[in-house]
This record gives structure tokens, sequence and C-alpha cells, in this order.
């Protein structure tokens, strides 16, 4: 019997495909496992699973429906809200229009920020706030804060993002 030269699988092409699929199938199979198994993070340590959002629902708190009216109070969603209307009320302290703007920047998301930035504050009919915020939740991650000012209600929206409680829109009402 004739022996084949060493290497010669590989010279033919019906061997190399099924060495590649037999390859394919061995790494298919241990990313399957691992992802069956656990989860590792980029330093080898356990990721710890993603943290889920949950709301408690006081039975004193009246109605559970999706818009639940928040008496005053500190949450951050009213926090940031205030301060923002707080910083967003028309200076009467000196302030110029790019102190005016950096003072409520930090509270805007990018969108609302950009359209404020060349705004002039001293047009705004808003001089100073009136009373406590009042925060309507309107779901998880977002929640309506008003605060009372000298012109009417200052309305804002806002947004939890990674960088926490942010405003998304501002309006003035009557």
């Amino acid at each position: 019997m004739a022996r084949l030269p060493a290497g010669i699988y590989l010279r033919r092409p019906g061997y190399r495909i099924l060495s590649a699929l037999v390859l394919a199938v061995i790494v298919a199979g241990v990313v399957l496992l691992a992802r069956l198994f656990g989860s590792v993070a980029p330093d080898g340590t356990e990721a710890a699973p993603a943290p889920v959002p949950s709301r408690t629902i006081s039975p004193t708190e009246g109605d559970d429906s999706v818009y639940a009216e928040k008496s005053p109070s500190t949450d951050p969603a009213a926090g940031v809200g205030e301060a923002f209307v707080r910083a967003w009320l028309q200076p009467t302290d000196g302030r110029s229009q790019d102190q005016w703007y950096a003072g409520l920047a930090r509270y805007a998301l990018p969108d609302l920020a950009a359209q404020l930035k060349d705004a002039d504050p001293t047009t705004n009919p808003a001089k100073s706030i009136t009373g406590d915020p009042t925060t309507t939740v309107v779901s998880e991650t977002s929640a309506q804060v008003v605060v009372p000012t000298d012109a009417g209600k200052a309305t804002t929206l806002c947004v939890l993002t990674d960088d926490g409680w942010r405003v998304a829109t501002i309006d003035l009402g009557k």
C-alpha cells in the first residue's frame, strides 16, 4: 500500500472545506455556550444584570393612571426642572447672555440648549419663581414639572438620561 505524502489532505479542496466546516461548528458551539451560561465583561469580570427601573405606587397618591400628580417634592426631576427655570428667568442681577446661557445649558438636553444659544434673556417676561414646583409623572423616564413664575406657569418636560435628569422642553403659559 502506497503511503500519501505528509500534508496531502490540505491540497485537496474537499478536505479544506471539511476542515473549515468543522472549525466553524466548534467556534459556533463555544459562542453559543458562552451566551447561554453567562456574560463576561471586557475586563474579565462577570457583568451585572442591567437595572430595571421600577416605580412604587402609593395608595395615598390618588389615581394610579399614567399621569399621576405628585405633591410638591424634592424629587430629582422637580429639582432639575426648578433649577432650569431659575436659570432661565430674565437676568435681573447683571448676568450677560453668555452667563445666562451657561447657567441653563447644564440642565438642558443638547437640542434645547442649541435652541436657546442665541436667545435674548431680557425678552423673557418671567423674572422670579412664585411657588413650589409640582411634578406629574409621564413615564418611568419622563416627568412634567410645573414651576409658577410671576409671568405664568413655566412647564418643563424632564427626561432621564445617562447623565441624570435633563430638561427637554419649556413652555411659559398664562
